[in-house]
């Protein structure tokens, strides 16, 4: 209590001398002091907020400014994305134009082989039967190989074996069935026949690797003779049939 009285009576006595009171005085008014607060930095008095509201007023500025740059930076990247897709979609339509003339031309070039194909087929077509009707006069069998009014076939010595009996019976058969029914007959028949002179054919060709070369005379005047009776129907009148036309 003592203390606390001694330093007010010091202060009071300080004060009490117009120098003292003057340099108090001034300090109050010097304008160079800035700081409003204790604590506060040289700055806070240029950016505090003096009252609540104007607090709340400048949070409220602050926001709206930061969601102005939201939309503006959410329309621009809008804008990017549809010009993107706008030339997305026009590549698409350029490569669908693209693709559709494409086609077109292709189409137009088929089109063309094709007709082509139809001329040389006809052309090949001609030319393959002129050399067929010269192949079937070249191997034509003659009245001791075989009958032409009655289709008996006179098979040669090599084919009278046990071992081509089948092949003789199917060949027999077919050619039995051309003679009767005549142009009547199915070309299905004539491509039998075909298929029955090849498959001999083969047999004796597969029978000859181990034969003696003394029997080769006989080998070739057989494959010959197979050959004519491929021929028959079209010498008979008929025309070659498409699998005829196709293997010599």
């Amino acid at each position: 209590m003592f203390r606390s009285s001694l330093a007010l009576v010091l202060a009071a006595g300080t004060l009490s001398s117009p120098s003292a009171f003057a340099q108090f005085t001034n300090s109050r008014l010097d304008p160079t002091v800035t700081v409003s607060h204790r604590y506060a930095p040289p700055e806070a008095i240029h950016d505090h907020s003096s009252t609540a509201y104007e607090g709340a007023r400048r949070g409220e500025a602050a926001w709206m400014a930061a969601f102005g740059d939201l939309l503006l930076n959410e329309s621009q990247a809008a804008y990017v994305w549809e010009h993107v897709e706008s030339m997305r979609y026009d590549n698409k339509l350029k490569k669908t134009a693209t693709a559709l003339t494409r086609k077109r031309m292709l189409d137009a070039y088929r089109e063309y082989e094709k007709a082509l194909k139809r001329g040389q087929l006809e052309e090949a077509k001609q030319l393959w039967e002129e050399k067929y009707s010269e192949l079937a006069q070249t191997y034509r069998l003659d009245e001791y190989q075989f009958n032409w009014a009655t289709g008996a076939i006179y098979w040669p010595t090599r084919a009278a074996s046990p071992r081509y009996a089948k092949h003789r019976q199917e060949i027999g058969m077919l050619i039995e069935r051309i003679v009767r029914y005549g142009a009547a007959s199915d070309t299905f028949i004539q491509d039998e026949l075909t298929e029955a002179v090849e498959s001999f054919r083969s047999q004796l060709r597969a029978d000859a690797v181990e034969d003696d070369p003394s029997t080769r005379e006989d080998y070739l005047a057989m494959q010959r003779y197979l050959v004519g009776l491929k021929y028959t129907p079209y010498l008979l009148g008929y025309s070659p049939a498409p699998k005829q036309l196709a293997m010599k």
